[in-house]
C-alpha cells in the first residue's frame, strides 16, 4: 500500500476578480499557461510574478494560499462596504440577535410562500403573521438562547415586524444575500462629550498632571479640577458665566482613557514601562550546549566576614589585601592607608549556559574588575571537579568548554581590551548588550534572582534585597560567616541545589539532565590546549635570557630553543607569557612565533604560583639563615601544603588573584632575594664500607665552599664554621647542626 502523497496532479483555478495572496503579498491574476499562471502584484509598482502549478499546489498543501472571490468586482465591492470588514460568522451579542431575528423571519416568510400559503403582499402579510411568529421563532430557536435578558424590540423575536418592513429586508436579502441583514445600530447615538468646551479644555488640562513621577491620585486629579473651575470662575461676577465642576466618575474615565504606556513611562518610568508591556515570545533559540553564555556581576546580599582560616592563614599580609581580606591590626599600620573592614559583601561574577541553565564559572572578587572577568572566561574552558571534590559536592561539576558566543553588559570589566582579546584569541564571538535592558541577558539575571531568593536567604548576615524588605535587621551584626564557609556554601548549593532543581526553562528538567542530554547530542568544543591557554590568560613580561635560562619566582626554564635564541640572537630580554595556575612551563616569544620552554623542576607541572611561594615561604622560615632553598625540600612542602590543604585551595579558586607586574617583582624582592635553589645530593657509601653518609647540611647551606680531602686538614673548615656560628661535629660525620 502506496501512502506517498503527491502534489503534481493538483491545479488550481483563479477568476478574473479574484485576489489571490501569496506569503502575504497580494496578486490578481493575469494571464494562465499550460505550465503556470502569472500574476500581478496589487500595488502601485506593477511587478508580475510567475507561478508554475507544482508551486502553488505546494503553497495550497502548506496553507499559505488565501483566495478571495469576486475581490475586484463592483457588486462584492460594495458587500464589503456595508459589511464594514465584519465577519458573519463571529457575530456575537445583540449585533446577531438582530440578524438572526431578520434571517428567520424572511426564511420563514420564503418558506410559507413555497408552500402557496402566502403572498409577498401587505394583506396577505398581515393575515398570516400569527404562523409567521411562530415558525420564524422556531427557526430562532436553534440559533439564540431562550430566555435573553435585557432583550430590546428589534432582537424580540415574538416582536412582528410590518409587512412593509419585512419586504424591505426581503429585498435587502435579495439583493446583498445575507450581508442585507446587516445593520447599523451598534453605531447610533451621540458619542461626544456634553461638557461645555472650556470646562473639558480643563479638566484635560489637569488630567495631564496624573502623567508625573510623584504619582498623585485620581482623586487629587479632581480636587484639581474644582479647584482650576473654581479659580475661573472668580474672575466672572455674573452668576450665568459661572462653569459647572464635572462629576468625580467624569474626571475618572479621562483618566483611564489616557494611554497606558505614556501613562506606565510618566509615573514608574521606562524599564517599569518595558517590562510591563514588552511582548513576550518564544525566548532564546539556543540548542546547543555553550551556544550562548551570559555573564554578569552580582553584588551578593549577604555580609561575611573578610577573613580565612584555612589556606588564607599561610598567606602573608600584602597577599591578604590583595584578596581583600581583614587583617587584625592592620589600621594602625602607616603603610596600609585604605580603611580595613571586618565584615563586607563580595561581587560575583558569574556565567551561565542558556541552553542548559548550568553555572560553568564563578568568581568572587572585592570589586568588580577586568581581571576577574578574564578568569571568569577561563573558568568556562575549565573541568571544574576539583572544586566539587573540594566541598564534597554530590553531582559532579564538570561542564566546560569553549564558548560560542558570550553575551555581557556594558560594564568596565567586561569592556577592557584584555578581556575582549582572550575571547578573540579563543575564537569566541562576542556581544554587548544595551545598558539598562536586563531583558537581553535575561538568563543569567534570572538566575541571580534564584541566587537572591534561594541561596541568600539560608546564610546568616543576609542583606536582603530592599530597605522595605530588610526592615530593622542589621546583617553587618549577624555575620558569621568566614569566606570558607561563604565559598562552601556558594558551590554547594550551585552544584547540588540548583543544578537539580527542575528549571521552568527547560520543560521541568534539571540543568545537569539538561547538560548530559545536550552535549551527547552534539557536543561541545574542546577547551584550549597549554599553551593557548598561556596565550590568552597568562601575564606578558619582558625576562632576562642568559646561558642559565629565564628564571621566574625563582623557577628555572631552560629548552634547547631558548638557547639557539640566546646563542643567534643574544637578547637582553624576551617577552614572555606565564600562567600563574601552571607554572611548569612558559610561552617565550622569537620575532613572531611562541615557543614553550618547560621548567627545569618537572614536578611543577601543574602547580600553581600561590602554592610555590607558599611552600618556599615555609622552607625558608624553618631555616632563615640560610641563602640556598632544598628544592626536594620545597617540593616535599608543596605535596604537603597540597595534601593537607587540597579542598581550601580548590575553593581559593574561586576567589580573584592578583599577579600583575608590581607583584611580582615584589615577591621576588622580599622573598627569593638572594636565594639559591639546589637539589639535594644523593647519599655516598661511607670509606669503612659500612652504610652510607648523610650530606653535611653545610654542603647544602655553605656557599663557595670547597670539600675538605684526606690531604687538608679540616681546621681551616673548622674556624670558617664557627665564624658563621656553625658548631662543627666528629671528623667521622659531616652532619652539622646550625643555632638559632
Amino acid at each position: 500500500m502506496d501512502l506517498s502523497f503527491t502534489t503534481e496532479n493538483s491545479r488550481y483555478a483563479f477568476g478574473r476578480f479574484d485576489r489571490v495572496t501569496v506569503d502575504g503579498t497580494a496578486f490578481r491574476l493575469n494571464m494562465e499557461t499550460e505550465v503556470g499562471v502569472v500574476m500581478t502584484q496589487d500595488d502601485d509598482t506593477g511587478f508580475s510574478r510567475q507561478f508554475s502549478h507544482q508551486d502553488l499546489s505546494r503553497l495550497g498543501s502548506l496553507g499559505r494560499i488565501r483566495v478571495e472571490r469576486n475581490y475586484f468586482n463592483p457588486d462584492a465591492a460594495r458587500k464589503r462596504q456595508l459589511a464594514h470588514g465584519v465577519s458573519l460568522s463571529a457575530l456575537s451579542g445583540r449585533p446577531l440577535r438582530r440578524f438572526v431575528r431578520k434571517d428567520a423571519y424572511c426564511q420563514a416568510a420564503i418558506d410559507m410562500h413555497r408552500e402557496n400559503l402566502m403572498k409577498f403582499t401587505d394583506a396577505s402579510i398581515d393575515a398570516s403573521m400569527d404562523m409567521l411568529v411562530g415558525r420564524a421563532t422556531q427557526l430562532a430557536s436553534k440559533h439564540i438562547p431562550c430566555g435573553a435578558m435585557n432583550v430590546l424590540p428589534s432582537e424580540n423575536m415574538g416582536e412582528a415586524p410590518s409587512a412593509r418592513t419585512l419586504r424591505r429586508w426581503l429585498a435587502e436579502r435579495n439583493d446583498l444575500n445575507l450581508i442585507g441583514h446587516l445593520d447599523k445600530m451598534d453605531r447610533r447615538g451621540w458619542r461626544g462629550t456634553r461638557l461645555d468646551p472650556e470646562v473639558a479644555a480643563i479638566m484635560h488640562e489637569e488630567v495631564q498632571g496624573y502623567l508625573s513621577r510623584d504619582k498623585p491620585t485620581m482623586q487629587q486629579i479632581y480636587e484639581n479640577v474644582a479647584l482650576a473651575i473654581h479659580e475661573r470662575n472668580e474672575h466672572y461676577t455674573e452668576e450665568g458665566d459661572h462653569l459647572s465642576v464635572p462629576s468625580r466618575e467624569t474626571v475618572r474615565r479621562a483618566i483611564r482613557a489616557l494611554d497606558p504606556f505614556r501613562v506606565e513611562v510618566a509615573r514608574n518610568g521606562e524599564a517599569a514601562a518595558r517590562k510591563r508591556f514588552r511582548p513576550v515570545l518564544n525566548g532564546l533559540g539556543v540548542t546547543r550546549p555553550l551556544e550562548r553564555v551570559e555573564i554578569d556581576e552580582w553584588t551578593v546580599d549577604v555580609s561575611t566576614l573578610l577573613e580565612s582560616k584555612n589556606i588564607y592563614g599561610m598567606l602573608s599580609d600584602d597577599e591578604k589585601r590583595q584578596l581583600g581580606l581583614y587583617i587584625k591590626g592592620d589600621d594602625r599600620d602607616p603603610r596600609y592607608k585604605a580603611k580595613a573592614k571586618a565584615k563586607d559583601r563580595w561581587t560575583l561574577t558569574a556565567a551561565i549556559c542558556c541552553a542548559t541553565r548550568c553555572i560553568v564559572g564563578m568568581v568572587l572578587s572585592r570589586s568588580a574588575n577586568s581581571e576577574a572577568a578574564v578568569q571568569l572566561l577561563q573558568m568556562i574552558t575549565t573541568n571544574k571537579g576539583a572544586w566539587a571534590d573540594a566541598v564534597g559536592a554530590l553531582t559532579p561539576w564538570d561542564m566546560h568548554g569553549t564558548p560560542e558566543l558570550i553575551v555581557f553588559d556594558g560594564g568596565s570589566a567586561f569592556k577592557s581590551m584584555r578581556f575582549r582579546m582572550a575571547a578573540e584569541d579563543l575564537g569566541v564571538m562576542w556581544e554587548m548588550a544595551m545598558n539598562g535592558v536586563p531583558e537581553n541577558r535575561g538568563t543569567i539575571e534570572r538566575a541571580f534572582g534564584s541566587f537572591r531568593s534561594d541561596f541568600a536567604p539560608r546564610l546568616s548576615g543576609h542583606t536582603f534585597s530592599s530597605i522595605m524588605e530588610k526592615g530593622d535587621a542589621d546583617p553587618e551584626k549577624r555575620a558569621a560567616l568566614t569566606l570558607d564557609d561563604f565559598t562552601f556554601a556558594l558551590l554547594r548549593w550551585v552544584i547540588d541545589i540548583y543544578h537539580n532543581t527542575p528549571h521552568h526553562g527547560l520543560g521541568g528538567e534539571t540543568p545537569v539532565k539538561a547538560w548530559r542530554r545536550l552535549s551527547k547530542l552534539h557536543g561541545v568544543t574542546p577547551p584550549p590546549d597549554a599553551e593557548m591557554m598561556r596565550l590568552c590568560f597568562g601575564q606578558e613580561r619582558e625576562y632576562r635570557l642568559d646561558k642559565t635560562g629565564i628564571t621566574i619566582l625563582g623557577v628555572r626554564y631552560q629548552s634547547e630553543a631558548a638557547q639557539q635564541h640566546f646563542r643567534h640572537e643574544e637578547p637582553e630580554k624576551v617577552s614572555v607569557r606565564w600562567h600563574p595556575k601552571d607554572i611548569g612551563a612558559i610561552s617565550v616569544k622569537r620575532g613572531k612565533t611562541w615557543y614553550v620552554v618547560p621548567a627545569l623542576d618537572s614536578s611543577l607541572q601543574g602547580v600553581a604560583a600561590q602554592t610555590w611561594l607558599t611552600a618556599v615561604r615555609h622552607v625558608r622560615d624553618a631555616n632563615p639563615k640560610s641563602n640556598r632553598l632544598d628544592n626536594v625540600a620545597v617540593r616535599d612542602a608543596i605535596t604537603a601544603i597540597k595534601a593537607r590543604n587540597e579542598a581550601a585551595m580548590a575553593a581559593a579558586g574561586l576567589n580573584l588573584e592578583d599577579w600583575s607586574e608590581k607583584r611580582c617583582a615584589k615577591e621576588e624582592k622580599k622573598l627569593l632575594a638572594g636565594i639559591e635553589f639546589v637539589e639535594r645530593k644523593e647519599l655516598r657509601q661511607a670509606k669503612d664500607g659500612l652504610g652510607m653518609e648523610i650530606p653535611a647540611s653545610s654542603e647544602l647551606t655553605v656557599a663557595a665552599e670547597k670539600p675538605t680531602t684526606p690531604e687538608t686538614p679540616a681546621k681551616p673548615a673548622k674556624r670558617a664554621a664557627k665564624a658563621r656560628g656553625v658548631t662543627p661535629t666528629s671528623p667521622k660525620s659531616n652532619m652539622t647542626i646550625e643555632e638559632d
